[in-house]
Order: structure tokens, then C-alpha cells, then sequence
């Protein structure tokens, strides 16, 4: 799967999470032109199947996902907008069989042993460990023992000053957001944080 393949060379991208339409569009058109390759837009933003079909027609070359995806009906809003990946917060059944019936990458999220575990059975390639920062990070250390051949990805609570730690640990993928891109009162993006943030990734 290219998309797949595509995350993997990335390794870090940047999640939205926005009531804001404008700022949003705004905080996306920013990341690309500072060279970001890779976009979460979540459905916290209104009317983000809009924004997602924006990007992909005007940035065709940026991977955009759609995140917080917790419905059939919010999935198929995105595959129709032209998501490349789904994100969730959890696993759901009825996304994951969606998914698979249109060859489209689902990344669910899950918090214990159990959760891990169903989303490996569901047959998904990427795990994503949410709010990773709920534990020590090197609770994916444990899984690891598991489910040894997975990707992993972190999500919430990654910043400065643990982002060395989360890929040193074991993580594969990291979604970064709220730190650099703003809560969902933002107004736009942090640029001295993403400046730094980016200087530690490209060492």
C-alpha cells in the first residue's frame, strides 16, 4: 500500500484539530509551504470533507488523512473528499470493514492490551497509541513484546522535549498537533515551535 509506504518515509506529521474553518485552511496552507508533506485534518474542524477535497486538488502531492473519524458515515464523508487515511481515536468495526472493502489505510487507536489486540485481528498494519502520553512512553516497549510486527504511531502529548524519547522507544510513526498546530481555539501556527520541533526531526 503507497500510502503506507508513503507514512513510513515520513515518520512525522502534523495533526489539525480546529473550530475554525479559516484558521484551519490557514494553518494547512502554512505547513505546505514550510515543506510538510503529510496532514492529519480531523472532524473537529467544520465542514472538513471540504477542506480535505481542497488540498487534495490544489496540493495534490501532500498525503492528507481524515482524523477523529468515529463513524461510517464521517469515513465515507472522507473517502468521498479524497482522504488517503483514516484516522480514529478507537477502533471501529464498521470503519475498519469499510475500509478494507475500499482498499483504504485505517489507523485506529487503542490504550491496552486488548484494544491492541482487536485491531490486530481486524488486520491493520498501523496501531496508533492514544493519548500516548497517558502512560510512560515505554509502555510500547510492553506491546512490542506482542505484537512485535506492527507499526506503531504516537499521538497526543508529543512536544519537544519527548519526541527523541517516543522514537528512541520504539514509535514509528509520531502524529504531532496541539503544541505546534494549536488547540481547537487556535489561531494559527506556532512558527518558533515548529522551526525547533523541525530542527530536532531532521538530525
Amino acid at each position: 500500500m503507497i500510502t503506507l509506504e508513503k507514512l513510513l518515509e515520513y515518520k512525522t506529521f502534523y495533526v489539525i484539530r480546529n473550530h475554525n474553518y479559516v484558521v484551519s485552511q490557514q494553518i494547512c496552507e502554512q505547513l505546505i509551504n514550510l515543506k510538510v508533506k503529510c496532514l492529519e485534518l480531523t472532524f473537529t474542524i467544520p465542514n472538513v470533507a471540504e477542506l480535505i477535497s481542497f488540498v487534495r486538488n490544489k496540493y495534490p502531492t501532500i498525503l492528507v488523512g481524515a482524523g477523529t473519524v468515529l463513524t461510517l458515515e464521517q469515513a465515507m464523508q472522507a473517502a468521498t473528499a479524497g482522504a488517503q487515511f483514516l484516522v480514529g481515536p478507537v477502533f471501529n468495526q464498521a470503519v475498519s470493514e469499510y475500509c478494507h472493502q475500499n482498499n483504504l489505510l485505517y489507523i485506529p487507536g487503542a490504550m491496552t492490551l486488548q484494544e491492541v489486540n482487536n485491531i490486530v485481528n481486524a488486520k491493520w498494519e498501523i496501531i496508533k497509541i492514544f493519548p500516548a502520553t497517558a502512560f510512560k512512553l515505554n509502555f510500547i516497549q510492553t506491546i512490542k513484546t506482542f505484537f512485535p510486527t506492527k507499526v506503531y504511531m504516537a499521538s497526543g502529548g508529543i512536544n519537544l522535549t519527548n519526541y527523541e524519547e517516543a522514537k528512541n522507544l520504539g514509535y514509528d510513526l509520531i502524529a504531532v498537533g496541539a503544541f505546534i498546530t494549536g488547540d481547537i481555539n487556535s489561531t494559527g501556527l506556532d512558527m518558533e515551535k515548529f522551526k525547533t520541533f523541525e530542527t530536532i526531526i531532521n538530525q
